[in-house]
């Protein structure tokens, strides 16, 4: 009986095999960060207390980070499927202890050795299924999702990553439409015993045409807690919504963007911003949060050029006896950061990244600020801004003042690669 339904088993694949062809080789992508750096004085990350944003910029001020990815089309008559699956790790030990020994001497943890590896994405699609939506893509799995970002001070404005189902780029001739269901997490054996699953439905309507130059966007995430939440919790406030619109406008000599963000609740107070991920830690707070983005590009010659990003965020309470663990009443933050690039050939470039940050809960008596100048000499595939791979060798200075006035000053030299494919 056995061998007879491994028969049956084996004929079946064989049968879908001669109707299904790969379509070339695997596909390999991904990204990748790691640096060393020296200095005289305690290396800090160089950011305001209690703020969202990376607001000084990320150059010479980010941890490493790596991610790669594997993918392979199937194409039958006229749909294409795929599949992908992404491992990340954040390169470096969230373990390493250092202990004392009986001679005086230091023991070294090397927990470095075994840096987490996640499975950050793992799904599969398919477009070409519905005659007149021949782009319509249907997926299925754990995947990043919703995202917009900046990528000065690599902040996403919106993100909704996790395990679900959609369907993306529906034409309406105008506009195009995706519509998303995700759980936080991994999905269906994923649960918090105290607070419950998150779900969330996530919709985006884009490439409405403003003009000749201009685009429109919205998205909306509406969050919530389902299912698994304990018998002895009294949660009221369990659903979190947000909504986003951006405007792109391209030029002659580059491009800029507009964007603002309204968000209620527990999705008004995830410093992640992730699809309101951290929902469950929030429940039943009241709040709203209000944010404004500009950020985009100006080609001055063909070898030099400048990109540029600035934020402002306000988060407001509502609830009588304040939010989150410091119980505050409002908070506020604001930021810009500049960087210009001269590339002297194909191969080389100069870039100088300049960033403050202003960061304030409830009044001005608690406030911080961060401030930080990079100067970055670049050996890279290209002369634009984001060539890639590049090895950089920089020199940071910066300091930030927190909320007790003590400052903490920073200067520091460092190598680093950095490489997308």
């Amino acid at each position: 009986m056995k061998m007879k339904a491994l028969t049956i088993a084996v004929a079946l694949a064989c049968t879908a095999t001669s109707v299904t062809s790969f379509a070339g080789t695997p596909n390999f992508s991904g990204y990748g960060r790691y640096a060393s750096e020296a200095s005289d004085d305690t290396i800090y990350g160089i950011q305001a207390d209690n703020s969202k944003i990376n607001g000084v910029g990320r150059l010479g001020n980010e941890g490493n980070w790596m991610e790669w990815a594997l993918s392979q089309d199937f194409v039958v008559d006229k749909a294409t499927f795929d599949m992908k699956v992404m491992l990340d790790t954040p390169g470096f030990a969230t373990s390493t202890t250092a202990e004392q020994n009986e001679d005086g001497s230091i023991k070294i943890d090397e927990g470095w050795r075994s840096a987490d590896v996640q499975v950050k994405q793992f799904y599969g699609g398919g477009k070409g299924i519905f005659e007149s939506q021949p782009e319509a893509y249907v997926w299925g799995g754990k995947r990043f999702y919703g995202r917009e970002q900046t990528g000065l001070n690599d902040y996403f404005m919106m993100s909704g990553d996790g395990a679900g189902a959609g369907v993306d780029n529906l034409d309406f001739g105008w506009a195009k439409f995706d519509a998303g269901w995700i759980q936080g997490g991994n999905g269906a054996l994923s649960s918090n015993q105290n607070d419950g699953n998150i779900s969330a439905i996530l919709l985006h309507l884009h490439d409405i045409k403003v003009g000749e130059s201009g685009k429109l966007k919205f998205r909306t995430t509406f969050a919530g807690l389902s299912g698994n939440i304990a018998d002895d919790q009294d949660i009221k406030n369990d659903t979190a919504m947000q909504f986003y619109t951006g405007y792109h406008h391209s030029l002659s000599n580059g491009w800029f963007q507009l964007s603002a963000r309204y968000e209620t609740d527990s999705l008004a107070l995830s410093g992640a911003n992730a699809a309101g991920w951290t929902i469950g830690g929030n429940a039943d707070h009241e709040a709203a949060g209000y944010m404004l983005f500009l950020n985009g590009a100006v080609d001055f010659t063909e070898m030099a050029s400048m990109e540029y990003a600035a934020a402002y965020l306000y988060t407001d309470c509502k609830d009588d006896e304040g939010c989150g663990d410091a119980k505050f009443d409002d908070q506020m933050e604001y930021n810009a950061t500049v960087r210009p690039q001269i590339s002297w050939n194909e191969y080389m470039a100069t870039a100088l990244e300049a960033g403050y940050q202003y960061s304030q809960v409830d009044n001005s008596d608690n406030d911080s600020t961060a401030w930080k100048v990079t100067l970055s000499q670049n050996f890279q595939l290209g002369h634009f801004m984001w060539s890639r791979p590049v090895v950089r060798f920089y020199a940071v200075t910066g300091s930030t003042k927190h909320v007790n006035n003590k400052s903490d000053d920073t200067n520091k030299v460092g190598a680093m690669v950095e490489a997308w494919w």
